[in-house]
Order: structure tokens, then C-alpha cells, then sequence
């Protein structure tokens, strides 16, 4: 982090107003917009936030500007950028002369509007643009044509023979004597790896010819593919095609006609026991690939028959791993976005993605700008392309590794430990001890969370006391750092689902008020009344309880009736506690 930007953190009432003031006008707050920005806890799935006073999503150099109100001719050349891209593309895709003149000057007056103040980020300036533009224009996919044009024409070059002479010949292979067939094997696919990358970087020379030659192509897939993002790229493939276990790769950021050469690429990782998540806009965004191109494109359509398309944006961690562990090989979801990485603004389900994956793969040009030019780690390795070079007809992978305090709990880890409590019940089981169960709100009151872990403590510990030959379970006992909402409730279901708790027991009103006579207190205004209703994570718990239960009705479920429980829904994402009552239908 520069010094110009440390210090705008130094406590300074005027600096914190303006600072507040730049989240608020971008919409980037979540105090102030929590239907639409990502929770801190969401954040954290991606940014490693803990040594960050704020996150930003544009370039140091943007933020320094902006807050620090410095270099406004670096701020009004960006704004005018921004403007360099929406009037030609208005220009071309709008025909009637009036609609044109009057969308032009309606988006003059709102670019003037939001530049004015010099607070905005250039990126939203550009989504607010591309809105109003969407919605005057009443055109939902616009260069849809272009886009479908490019993707025929890469269709039909990578269905042609003198591609895949191309791509297959020999020259360029070492080949030495004491090497063995896998050793082949494995070169064979790194060099095919690399002529497709190198093809899908330079898919405009491509298409900007009519009818590209073999000459033509060899000579893009000779080009040498440089930066350390390509050598950690290599050696990650390189180590887990001897585990023994799937991999997973977050694809982000696919452009039209380049996309069909990503899915190439992809099938090739199928060998190197990779499974990969694409990531495409959920609107327009220029060349980027939106999930209607992924639906309304034939050339996507078919490239993409085998993929699991997941549409929904709020996907659970649960329903997430269990599509991730079918017999697919490549899914496609929706970053919940019209605009540049924004990780503020990402869906859930793009969210929860990006923790479940091993390494990110940033395609889009325009996120590579603002991943290069800030400080920023996050919390899986990242890979993207760098943004100097490309112009001298040589592509550098940059790499950025995850931060090194970033823990990533993988579901065969979760699943290990869920195993190692169930074999320790099958033994307390076998000793011909009884299963309790306790479920208790452990963050749902604001500001209450180490509160809620005493009162557990303190009333499991009396439970434990007063009952002879039970082994009663407290949750927070189990808790490892690096460990979410996400990752407890994921582990704790399969314990849950194991058939061997006998009794299942939800923290009641009396159970607080004991827990505070433990403790020789009384109970505070905050607590009076709670039990575990008011707890999302009990409610989703409670559901499972009652599954549970069917399959085995020896089962004792001791609570709260389940009337009580619906004014719950989904515990909050990556959370330990909920949102108010007032957030929730």
C-alpha cells in the first residue's frame, strides 16, 4: 500500500467523512446497501481483508486519487475513457437518428452528473452508462450479432482440418530419448495448452482476416508465452495430476469468439484431473460473455451441451459441492455483475465459488487492469494476463499468490474432520452412551458473539453435570480458525445426517436465563426473550432435524416448536450470525 494511501487511514474526521462519502455515492456500502452489496463476511470468500483498513475495487493509484482529491486530470482522462467506449458503441447500435441523438445527450448530462464531483469510480460511472443505455435502447443483448458472428467463425476454424494440423504438429516437441510416455504425454498436452492459450489472447488477428491460413495460425501458436503465472500455471497442472483427487479452476471473464478457445483449453485440463467453474457477466458488458449469450448463442449453446449451467445466484456451499462432485466437468455461473471485478458486488454464488476453487484465471483484459495496478491479495492463488506486452504479439501470465494467512478448508478436508467426530460418536455410542445435540444462536444478536460462545459454554458444561452417561455436543468446541458459517454448517450436516444422534436438543429462553443464573447475572435486555429461532444457522439446523428424524424416528428433537422457527430462512453468507429480523420476509 503506498504512503499516500496510508495515510488517508490516520484518523482524521474531515478524510473519514469524504471516505465514507466515496463508498455511499459509488454504492459500495453495505451499511447503507445490504441488498446489494456483499457482506464483509461474503467479501472475506475473496479478499484477504484482515490487514486492509477499507477494500476498493479500481487501482491504487484511483483510490489515492479520489480520496486524497489529488491529480483530477488523471481522474478526468479516466472518466473520459469510460465515454470513449459508450459513444461509439451507441453510435453503431442504435439506427433511428432521433433515439440516437436523444440517448447520446441523456447519457451526456448523466456522465457530466457523475463526473462533476470527482468521487466517482470510472467503473461505476461506466455500469450507470451501460444501464441507461440497456434500458432506452430496449435492446437486452446488444452486439449479440458481433458476438454470435466472431463465435461462428472460431466455431467453424476449430471444426477445420487445418486447424487441428496446426494444433498436432510436431514441430516444437522435445522429445528425448529417456523420456517415458507419460513424460510424452504430458509435454504433448502442455504444448497444446499453450498454442490455445496463445490463440485464444490473439483471437482478433483472427478474426480480422477473412480467411486465416495455416501459416497464419502457426504463427500466433508459436509465439512464446512468458511470466510467472505461466510457469506456477504448469507446475500447479504438473502436481495435481498426481493427487488423487479433482481440482477446481475459476474461469473468469471469457470474451466472444476467444471463449470457444477457453473451452479447448479446458478439455485439456480434464487430463490433468481439473474441473472448471466459467464465470460470465450476468448483463451487458462489451465483448464479455454474458449468461444470455451462454443460452441465446447456438455456437455457445453447443460448445457448452455438456456444461451444468447454474443460473441461480444465491447458491448454498451444500448444493454447490454436490454439483461440483457430479460427473461434470464444466459448469457455467453468473459473477452477478455489469462491470469489471467487483468483488463488493459479486452474487453469492460467484462468492462462494471463488472460495471453493483452487486457483482463479482472470480472461477479461479489463480485470487484468485493475488486478496489476492494486495491492490487493485474496484468498486463492490468482493467474492473469498481463496488460503490457500483448501489443508487441507476446502474452505474459501474471501471477498473484493467495495471501499467505489465507487458510482454504477444501470439502475433502471438512468431510475428514465431519468423519473423525463420527467415529469418536460411534465409539462413545458403542460404550452405550447417549448422543445430545445442542444447537444454541451463536451470532445472531448484534455485537453479543462472544456472549452467546460463554452461555454455551456455561450451559453445555451444567448439561454435562446433571446427566449421567451422555455425551453432549457444543459446535463451538469444534471451531478452527479460517473456518465460516460455510464451512461449520457443511461439516456439522454430515455429523448431523450420520443416524447417530439420539437426542437433538435447541436452545430454549429458559435455557438462557439458567445460563445466566449460572453465571450469577442477569439476563440482559438483549438476550431477554432469544432462543434459538432467532438464529438462522438453528433454523437450518432445525430443518435438518426434521429430515433426520423420518429417517429415524428413535430420534428425540427437544425445542422451540417448529412453528417458531419460519421467520427464518438461509443463514447470512459466510457468517456466523444473521441479518436483522427486518431484513428477512
Amino acid at each position: 500500500m503506498s504512503r499516500d494511501i496510508k495515510k488517508t487511514f490516520e484518523k482524521d474526521p474531515d478524510k473519514e467523512a469524504w471516505q465514507a462519502n466515496f463508498f455511499t455515492e459509488n454504492h459500495l456500502a453495505y451499511e447503507a446497501f445490504p441488498n446489494e452489496v456483499a457482506s464483509p463476511e461474503q467479501l472475506k470468500f475473496i479478499v484477504f481483508t484482515e490487514d486492509e483498513p477499507v477494500y476498493y475495487p479500481c487501482s491504487d493509484k484511483t483510490f489515492d486519487a479520489i480520496i486524497n482529491k489529488k491529480d483530477p486530470d488523471y481522474l478526468i482522462l479516466s472518466y473520459m475513457k469510460v465515454w470513449e467506449r459508450i459513444e461509439p458503441l451507441v453510435k453503431d447500435i442504435i439506427q433511428d437518428e432521433y433515439k440516437k441523438r436523444f440517448l447520446l445527450a441523456l447519457l451526456k448530462i448523466k456522465f457530466r452528473h457523475e463526473t462533476a464531483s470527482l468521487v466517482m469510480l470510472p467503473s461505476r460511472v461506466e455500469k450507470r452508462l451501460l444501464q441507461i443505455f440497456i434500458r432506452v435502447s430496449e435492446i437486452d443483448r446488444p452486439l449479440s450479432r458481433s458476438k454470435e458472428k466472431k463465435n461462428e467463425k472460431i466455431f467453424n476454424l476449430l471444426h477445420s482440418d487445418m486447424f487441428h494440423e496446426a494444433l498436432n504438429k510436431r514441430e516444437g516437441l522435445e522429445m528425448r530419448p529417456e523420456l517415458s510416455l507419460s513424460d510424452i504425454d504430458l509435454k504433448i498436452n502442455f504444448l497444446k495448452l499453450k498454442r490455445l492459450m496463445n490463440m485464444a489472447f490473439f483471437v482478433d488477428e483472427i478474426l480480422s482476416k477473412d480467411e486465416p491460413t495455416r501459416k497464419d495460425l502457426e504463427s500466433i501458436m508459436d509465439r512464446p508465452l512468458i511470466g510467472e503465472g505461466w510457469d506456477r500455471f504448469i507446475d500447479m497442472l504438473t502436481e495435481w495430476q498426481n493427487q488423487d483427487r479433482w481440482h477446481y479452476l475459476l474461469w473468469k471473464g471469457p470474451v466472444s469468439g476467444s471463449i470457444l478457445f477457453d473451452i479447448e483449453i479446458i478439455k485439456i485440463l480434464l487430463h490433468f484431473k481439473v474441473k472448471v467453474i466459467i464465470s460470465v457477466k450476468q448483463a451487458f458488458y462489451y465483448e464479455e460473455i454474458t449468461m444470455a449469450d451462454v443460452l441465446d448463442d447456438p455456437y455457445l449453446s453447443d460448445a457448452l451441451k455438456e456444461a451444468d449451467i447454474i443460473t441461480k445466484k444465491d447458491i448454498s456451499k451444500n448444493a454447490l459441492i454436490e454439483k461440483l462432485k457430479s460427473d461434470k466437468t464444466i459448469f457455467v455461473i453468473s459473477d452477478g455483475t455489469q462491470e469489471r471485478f467487483n468483488p463488493l458486488l459479486t452474487s453469492v454464488t460467484f462468492a462462494r465459488a471463488f472460495k471453493e476453487v483452487d486457483a482463479v484465471i482472470f480472461r477479461s483484459p479489463y480485470d487484468s487492469r485493475c488486478l496489476e495496478k492494486s495491492h490487493f491479495l485474496y484468498t486463492r492463488d490468482v493467474i492473469y494476463q498481463g496488460i503490457s506486452n500483448s501489443t508487441n504479439r507476446v502474452q505474459e501470465l501474471l501471477f498473484r499468490p493467495h495471501h499467505p494467512k489465507a487458510i482454504h478448508f477444501s470439502e475433502k478436508d471438512l468431510r475428514a474432520k465431519a468423519e473423525s467426530l463420527i467415529y469418536h460418536l460411534q465409539v462413545e455410542k458403542s460404550r452405550g452412551k447417549t448422543i445430545m445435540f445442542y444447537s444454541a444462536i451463536v451470532g445472531s444478536i448484534p455485537n453479543q458473539l462472544q456472549t452467546a460462545k460463554k452461555i454455551l459454554k456455561v450451559f453445555v458444561n451444567y448439561l454435562r453435570e446433571r446427566q449421567e452417561g451422555v455425551v453432549v455436543i457444543n459446535p463451538a468446541e469444534h471451531f478452527e480458525p479460517g473456518m465460516d458459517a460455510d464451512d461449520i454448517m457443511y461439516m456439522w450436516e454430515i455429523v448431523q445426517r450420520s443416524g447417530l444422534i439420539d437426542i437433538w436438543r435447541f436452545q430454549t429462553y429458559e435455557d438462557i436465563e439458567k445460563a445466566f443464573e449460572l453465571m450469577g447475572e442477569k439476563v440482559p435486555p438483549e438476550w431477554v426473550g432469544k432462543d434459538a429461532t432467532y438464529s438462522t444457522g438453528c433454523t437450518k439446523e432445525m430443518q435438518i432435524a426434521r429430515e433426520v428424524q423420518k429417517e429415524h424416528p428413535e430420534m428425540q428433537i427437544i425445542g422451540p416448536p417448529w412453528e417458531k422457527f419460519l421467520r427464518r430462512k438461509e443463514y447470512g453468507v459466510g457468517k456466523l450470525y444473521d441479518r436483522t429480523l427486518g431484513d428477512v420476509n
